[in-house]
């Protein structure tokens, strides 16, 4: 009887397998033998699903903006609005392992987005993933639409943006530190 493939758990374990070869080794280490290797398959298996290098970018690229949406779901609804938008937020922060695992993919293979047309659609959707999560919460936060939202929603995503860069160097700032940043501008926006 044909071995049954669970296919959401091999892309999970492909990823991580995928963004620790990248936060070990390096963007010039990553590549389908180095993934393969270290997720513990044979090259050619890997091969068939993910056939070059930018396949393999692109790959990683998309699973950083399909995990950020499945964290906003399983999120607890909150009757606070301030609340819930802070925690929502702070799934875009690389505020633990696996976050920051997924931010140094991001930026890591952000960078090579800058040169490679093949890999800037999906370096997009991530970007507009993070957009369109600051147009939410400025939209929660201001519901009469006091202020500019475009340009709040703009700033909030520059704030995230230097946070997750921050949160990823080596003893910049810790997550207590980059929550309180965020708290105090997610007060400052709700009060308009």
């Amino acid at each position: 009887m044909p071995r049954l493939i669970d296919h959401e758990a091999r892309a999970a374990a492909l990823a991580e397998a995928a963004w620790r070869v990248l936060a070990r080794d390096g963007i010039l280490r990553l590549s389908v033998r180095n993934v393969a290797e270290e997720a513990g398959l044979a090259t050619a298996s890997l091969r068939r699903a993910i056939p070059t290098q930018t396949a393999l970018r692109a790959y990683c690229l998309t699973l950083v903006s399909e995990r950020v949406p499945e964290r906003f779901r399983r999120l607890e609804p909150r009757a606070d609005v301030r609340a819930a938008v802070e925690d929502r937020i702070a799934q875009l922060l690389p505020l633990d392992a696996e976050r920051r695992l997924e931010m140094e993919a991001f930026i890591a293979i952000g960078v090579l987005a800058l040169t490679d047309e093949e890999l800037q659609p999906h370096y997009r959707r991530a970007h507009d993933l993070i957009a369109g999560a600051c147009v939410g919460v400025v939209t929660a936060l201001r519901p009469g639409g006091a202020g500019s939202p475009a340009a709040e929603a703009a700033r909030l995503h520059a704030l995230i943006d230097g946070l997750a860069l921050h949160l990823v160097q080596p003893k910049a700032i810790g997550p207590d530190e980059a929550m309180s940043v965020l708290a105090l501008h997610l007060d400052e926006l709700a009060q308009g």
